[in-house]
């Protein structure tokens, strides 16, 4: 294969191309690299990676596009990709590329490779697992609750606190499924500390076999007080918000400065294979941060 380094223009944002002869196509082959330094791959990227690949392949079919990142990839992202012919190496992908040979020459001495946790990847397997195999609806909606409070806890413990459940306010009117305190001082959860007032993360979960209401977001927003828990809440439920659900969360935050991160049973998935993989699951939490905050 030769390796053809050329700079990247706002058409063609290549960080390397590479050519080799398949005998198989009759023609050379071309390979197009773009690496992405990031712990967290979206869909945001799978989308221009896609306007990549309309450019490119329209001038030569026979174009393999790779997409080279440093961390990790969301469930969303990978399925976007694989759809459009996109091969992803992830660090694990390159662990296997690299041969003894190419370790020692540029880093001067032998690596040995890192192993994720059995145990964590197990467990990490099993949650995955409850969360596919469990209905929506009311009559598990209790076990719903629990099993995303396990997941969170696993997720996010250290550094929160674990759960406490069914927490009532002092006049016993709003009741806060799930509480985590969250005494972080620096970090992630640090800024959402200081950013949110977020002393303690509060945490609803609707199991609902459709996408969740306005209802849903104007009852987990009455949780949130300055003086209270805080003004950062996660509202966890199988399909997501609806476009009422949608619109109320944009005017809470715009309105009362109430941040509510709504999270699917897809994001929980890309998060466990996080945590399975020695990632940083709270990196999908800042995404959705990310992305609804530079959406308004």
């Amino acid at each position: 294969m030769q390796l053809l380094g050329r700079p990247g223009t706002p058409q063609r944002d290549i960080d390397l191309e590479a050519m080799e002869a398949n005998p198989l196509l009759g023609q050379p082959r071309r390979w197009l690299f773009q690496a992405k330094k990031s712990k967290m791959v979206g869909v945001d990227v799978a989308q221009y990676m896609q306007s990549v690949a309309t450019v490119e392949k329209s001038e030569t079919k026979a174009t393999q596009i790779v997409l080279v990142v440093s961390g990790n990839i969301t469930n969303n992202a990978q399925d976007l990709l694989s759809r459009q012919g996109i091969e992803v190496w992830d660090a694990a992908k390159l662990a296997e590329l690299a041969t003894p040979e190419l370790l020692t020459e540029w880093f001067g001495a032998k690596l040995e490779s890192v192993q994720p946790d059995s145990v964590t990847a197990d467990k990490a397997a099993a949650f995955r697992t409850a969360l596919y195999a469990m209905a929506p609806g009311q009559e598990t909606w209790s076990a719903y609750q629990r099993l995303v409070s396990d997941i969170l806890e696993f997720l996010f413990c250290p550094p929160l606190e674990p759960p406490r459940y069914e927490f009532f306010d002092a006049d016993v009117r709003n009741r806060r499924d799930i509480l985590f305190e969250n005494p972080a001082r620096d970090g992630f959860w640090g800024q959402v500390r200081s950013d949110y007032s977020a002393h303690y993360l509060v945490v609803d979960a609707k199991n609902y076999a459709e996408p969740i209401p306005k209802s849903a977001v104007l009852d987990i927003a009455h949780y949130l007080k300055p003086y209270g828990c805080g003004m950062f809440a996660v509202l966890v439920s199988r399909l997501g918000p609806d476009s009422g659900a949608a619109h109320a969360t944009r005017e809470q935050w715009i309105g009362g400065r109430k941040m509510i991160v709504h999270l699917t049973d897809r994001k929980l998935c890309d998060m466990l294979e996080l945590r399975a993989s020695s990632g940083d699951p709270q990196e999908v939490v800042r995404r959705q941060i990310a992305d609804f905050r530079m959406s308004l």
